[in-house]
């Protein structure tokens, strides 16, 4: 028979590689369990069960195990854990050590039998505290009747469980921070106290361990004690002593730790404003005084356990510090809270924002894209207008063939040149087409007539038709500029103020000292380095007689003169509080003076003006000539000014007003529609003049011994698609003038050689120091320069005195 030899296949067992697979997921398994809330529940539990009370029982240790149900973590390495801090403890009571373990196994299995039918829940405090309560008990009664029932041993049954219970609380509260690290909100007075007790009982745990005679429990409790005061304050300072000494006393017999831990606490967190320095001294000062006040003489802590602490908590990173008290502190944690939500609101506001500016910058582009204006002819144009032609003469003609297939080259060529013609004159006549076309076309006149009507409505689409792309290319300005308005507003946005929190606490208390009650204050420094405060505050109830003082108490503070921004009341009436903002006195004051007259008096006047102090230390006077004179005019200029208003108020800039309200004047209307523009714009801090001029007539700066002239070259708005400004800037003093006119003044002195010199003139001898005055005086001027006094336009004089205030 013969044998046959099957292919060998592996069909069990793992191969190197598999097996080398299986050892990393392993590990990978072991590393994931030991994340960071085991990191800490493991040798937590193991302190825990070292601690052994004063009648020899350790509860700790179940208390720990029963808080961690309903939570991803493996009980079997707890409980190893805590029974093998139960073995190292060295009790004295090692006797009942087995009975200790035992019970403790025993009320684990019950724990987790109870538990059962609530397994797949977390499960709330109470519900956990009970299955706890019922677990330990039970096994307690059962030794207890074994060894004979005795009340005292069932009471001391009862109080185990009772301590058991509540401990269950503490830990439950712990485990719910420990099982949502990266929570972002502050820790509750439980989770607080809660966190604070299980770090003192697992410090407590280390029992009496010595390192060359120094106790490390108490090296440690005092460098909690430090830190926590530093940071915290005297309150959780005082706290934290009283839960480390309380504890401490409890498992070592010692009652002056309580009083010892929470007067250095004390002692520390009132000189926390010392710094590091000051908490080290209140924690040497509180042990001296309790040291003389209780004894006498023996020392409560150790001094050299207090040095050695002071030591390694001078060594400590304030940012680690910072983490380990922030979550703890719910004042300072809610401060940084609200912060770090700030940041975050402000990054998503100032990321779409962004996307907003693209967007319109896209769709600007687009515009652009669309919106080509041109002139005739393109090639697609001669063969539309061909086509046209053709269609309306030629097609019934007998020479159709003849001309347009037989001889398509010469017609193209004739009608190439009757073009020419139509681009250098408009139209053309018979005389205009060559002589052989001719002599061989039977149907001239009406050739001719058909052309020039077609070329005719041709240049009429090609208006409407350049209209529609300058009005896209007016649409694209728009767009572009409200791109340029959003990215500012991002770049406003994401620019950090600096708050000045030292000067707002010393503003509270100096308010506070001067009678306001119920004192907010926010201080920061703008943009252009100037102080702005907005002040809450419960003050006279409406009588306005707060705001001198506070202005008073507000400028000693900051060594700045402050002033309040408007001159309304700042009383809201339901709350009864004062809400008011101040700024920065500025250096120098702006007052004007106006005087205009219409060209026809029953007329309203076409030229219109405004001034706006806009908070921020600039100042706006402004003035627009509408086209013409009367209402027409007024609503053209009336329009540029609101429009002036609302742009530079919002912030808008020059550049980008001026674009807008020339685009809209633009699109306003089929006919024609423009107005001048003439903005000053006073920097009240530094004295420079930035003036915008639009097509506007020139401005005049008066000084002491001259007159100075500012002009600039340019077309009304309204008129061209596109504007371009030439910014022109200038320094005045005290006591300078800015005069703003309309051209109706320089076109009353048309009769002079230069009007503008002859108004110069008049300036320059002109003594008063009433800006009324002078705007008063140059417009009758004006008036006796014109025939019978009567104005060739509208006439307008805006005349802005610049002062320094003391």
């Amino acid at each position: 028979m013969k044998t046959e030899t099957l292919p060998y296949k592996n069909i069990g067992g793992f191969s190197s590689a598999e097996r080398k697979k299986s050892r990393s997921a392993k590990l990978l398994s072991l590393l994931d369990y030991l994340n960071k809330a085991n990191f800490f529940i493991l040798p937590m539990a193991f302190l825990l069960g070292r601690i052994t009370l004063f009648d020899g029982r350790m509860p700790f240790g179940i208390a720990i195990y029963a808080a961690t149900l309903g939570m991803n973590i493996n009980r079997i390495f707890i409980s190893i854990a805590i029974f093998a801090g139960m073995l190292s403890s060295g009790s004295a009571y090692e006797n009942e050590l087995f009975y200790k373990l035992i019970t403790a196994f025993t009320a684990m299995l019950l724990i987790n039998a109870i538990n059962i039918p609530f397994k797949k829940s977390v499960g709330s405090h109470l519900r956990v505290g009970i299955i706890t309560f019922i677990g330990l008990l039970v096994p307690e009664i059962l030794f207890i009747y074994l060894q004979g029932f005795y009340m005292y041993s069932i009471l001391e049954a009862l109080l185990n469980a009772f301590i058991i219970f509540a401990l269950v609380f503490v830990f439950k509260n712990v485990m719910g921070v420990l099982d949502s690290p990266t929570r972002i909100y502050s820790l509750t007075n439980e989770e607080t106290l809660s966190i604070a007790i299980a770090c003192a009982l697992a410090v407590s745990g280390l029992g009496p361990f010595y390192i060359y005679g120094v106790s490390l429990r108490n090296v440690l409790c005092i460098i909690i004690i430090l830190i926590f005061s530093y940071k915290a304050g005297t309150g959780n300072g005082t706290a934290i002593g009283v839960i480390v000494g309380t504890l401490i006393s409890i498992s070592s017999e010692t009652s002056t730790a309580i009083a010892s831990f929470a007067f250095c606490g004390l002692i520390s967190g009132i000189l926390r404003s010392m710094g590091k320095v000051g908490c080290c001294l209140g924690v040497l000062m509180g042990d001296a005084i309790l040291t003389y006040i209780i004894t006498g003489s023996i020392e409560v802590l150790i001094i050299y356990e207090i040095i050695i602490s002071i030591l390694v908590f001078l060594l400590i990173p304030e940012k680690v510090m910072d983490a380990i008290v922030s979550r703890f502190d719910t004042k300072l944690f809610s401060k940084g809270d609200k912060k770090g939500y700030s940041a975050r609101i402000k990054e998503i506001t100032v990321d779409k924002l962004n996307r907003f500016a693209i967007a319109f910058g896209e769709m600007a582009k687009t515009f652009d894209e669309i919106s080509e204006t041109r002139t005739i002819t393109e090639k697609h144009d001669i063969t539309a207008i061909f086509d046209r032609v053709a269609d309306k003469v030629c097609r019934d003609c007998s020479l159709c063939t003849h001309c347009w297939e037989q001889n398509f080259c010469n017609t193209y060529q004739i009608m190439f040149k009757i073009v020419e013609k139509l681009d250098s004159k408009g139209w053309i006549e018979q005389e205009d087409i060559p002589k052989y076309f001719l002599d061989r076309c039977e149907r001239v006149e009406e050739f001719v007539k058909s052309v020039n009507n077609v070329f005719e409505l041709f240049k009429v689409d090609m208006v409407w038709r350049n209209r529609v792309g300058e009005s896209r290319g007016l649409v694209s300005q728009q767009l572009r500029s409200m791109s340029k308005v959003i990215s500012n507003l991002a770049n406003e946005l994401n620019r950090d103020i600096d708050f000045k929190d030292d000067i707002e606490n010393q503003l509270i208390l100096e308010l506070s000292k001067a009678g306001m009650k119920n004192v907010e204050a926010i201080v920061y420094e703008n943009r252009y380095g100037k102080y702005e405060i907005t002040l809450s505050y419960k003050g006279c109830g409406g009588r306005r007689s707060c705001i001198g003082n506070v202005e008073k108490v507000v400028s000693g503070v900051v060594n700045r003169r402050m002033l309040k921004d408007g001159s309304e009341c700042g009383l809201n009436a339901k709350t009864n509080m004062c809400t008011i903002k101040l700024g920065e006195e500025e250096t120098f004051k702006v007052i004007t003076g106006v005087a205009r007259m219409s060209k026809h008096d029953k007329y309203v006047s076409g030229d219109n003006y405004t001034f706006i102090n806009t908070g921020d230390g600039k100042y706006i006077a402004a003035l627009s000539d509408g086209m013409g004179t009367g209402h027409k005019a007024c609503m053209q200029s009336k329009a540029t000014i609101n429009l002036i208003e609302q742009f530079m108020e919002s912030g808008f800039d020059k550049d980008t007003t001026v674009k807008l309200i020339n685009s809209l004047l633009v699109l306003k209307s089929d006919d024609d529609s423009f107005a001048t523009i003439d903005i000053s714009v006073v920097d009240l801090y530094e004295g420079e003049v930035e003036f915008v001029k639009v097509g506007a007539a020139p401005t005049f700066i008066k000084r002491n011994d001259f007159v100075e002239i500012v002009k600039t070259a340019s077309l009304p708005a309204g008129i061209m698609s596109d504007v371009e400004l030439e910014l022109v800037h200038k320094k005045v003093d005290n006591g300078d003038f800015l005069i703003m006119l309309s051209d109706g003044i320089i076109d009353a002195f048309k009769a002079t050689p230069d009007s503008i010199k002859a108004v110069q003139g008049i300036l320059e001898n002109m003594t008063s120091k009433n800006p009324q005055k002078i705007a008063d005086d140059l417009l009758e001027e004006a008036l006796c320069a014109c025939d019978d006094k009567k104005p060739v336009d509208d006439m307008m004089v805006l005349v802005a005195k610049v002062w320094k205030s003391k």
